[in-house]
């Protein structure tokens, strides 16, 4: 039961930290907005973990959202095309993801690399008000646009090359929301 447990914590992470920071930046606004308005002083630092939390937020759940297939697209164009035709622009479309997905990491990897370390120095920037690393909210980009590559990569593996197969899911069988990943 508590392996059960642990597993759809792990599987679900993502979900989970983007609820979690959205969560924490709606009540932090709120409370900010009543202290602004009823105790005319607003909280001084609140807008900066708010943004932090948002990156968080955004990026984490960009990943989940693709990890469901909730991302908006338009496939006009595919749905109209068939046989190898349409094979052809899919096996394209998803190797074109995948490689900017991958640079998209390397990118932000580096960005994150860039905000610790000043010409090869360990001099990591500072928030303006708080003082913290900018890391702490800029690991959230390669964090993202990773989880998005390994979910990209899976999907290729699954959809486009067939080595690995989906979970059947029995009627009887509780599944987890949104697929089999």
């Amino acid at each position: 039961m508590k392996n059960n447990l642990l597993k759809k914590i792990f599987t679900n992470l993502d979900a989970i930290i983007t609820a979690s920071t959205l969560t924490a930046c709606v009540i932090l606004v709120n409370i900010n907005v009543i202290m602004r308005y009823v105790a005319k002083t607003p909280i001084q630092w609140c807008e900066e973990i708010v943004t932090s939390l948002f990156v968080w937020t955004v990026f984490i759940g960009s990943a989940y959202a693709y990890r469901k297939h909730a991302h908006l697209g338009v496939d006009i164009v595919v749905n109209r095309l068939h046989g190898k035709t349409k094979t052809v622009v899919e096996w394209t479309v998803s190797i074109l993801e995948l490689a900017i997905l991958i640079m998209l990491t390397i990118i932000s990897a580096q960005y994150v690399y860039h905000l610790l370390y000043v010409r090869g120095h360990f001099k990591p920037t500072l928030t303006d008000l708080l003082r913290i690393p900018k890391a702490y909210t800029g690991i959230a980009v390669p964090i993202g646009f990773g989880l998005s590559t390994i979910y990209s990569i899976y999907f290729f593996l699954t959809d486009r090359l067939h080595l690995i197969k989906k979970k059947t899911v029995d009627e009887n069988e509780h599944q987890v929301e949104g697929g089999n990943f």
